[in-house]
């Protein structure tokens, strides 16, 4: 399972300008494997937490891609980060698309 990080009242899966991917954690990244509440400890109150599996994320043709996590992230979450990305073929607009519908 895969938990991306949102503030209440906004898409939780949309990309920012400049953006080339989503920041999400692989649950099953580390042992043991993450809870939303460890996760959610290390960002704003309020923050709430989105889970998809990674065949919803397949279905709309995407991929996901392992990337080192910030230094601002505990170690735990650091190596658990992956992103979002599109396809090498899909244009930014489709990938916008195909983001929306894991909403």
């Amino acid at each position: 399972m895969f938990l991306r990080v949102s503030e209440p009242g906004k898409p939780a899966f949309q990309l920012r300008k400049g953006e080339e991917g989503l920041s999400v954690f692989d649950t099953e990244g580390v042992e043991p494997s993450l809870t939303a509440d460890e996760i959610l400890a290390a960002f704003r109150p309020g923050s709430q937490a989105v889970s998809r599996s990674r065949e919803e994320i397949e279905a709309v043709e995407l991929i996901i891609v392992p990337m080192a996590g910030s230094t601002s992230l505990p170690p735990r979450l650091r190596d658990a980060h992956v992103e979002i990305r599109r396809r090498p073929t899909m244009t930014r607009n489709e990938f916008k698309n195909a983001l929306q519908e894991l909403e």
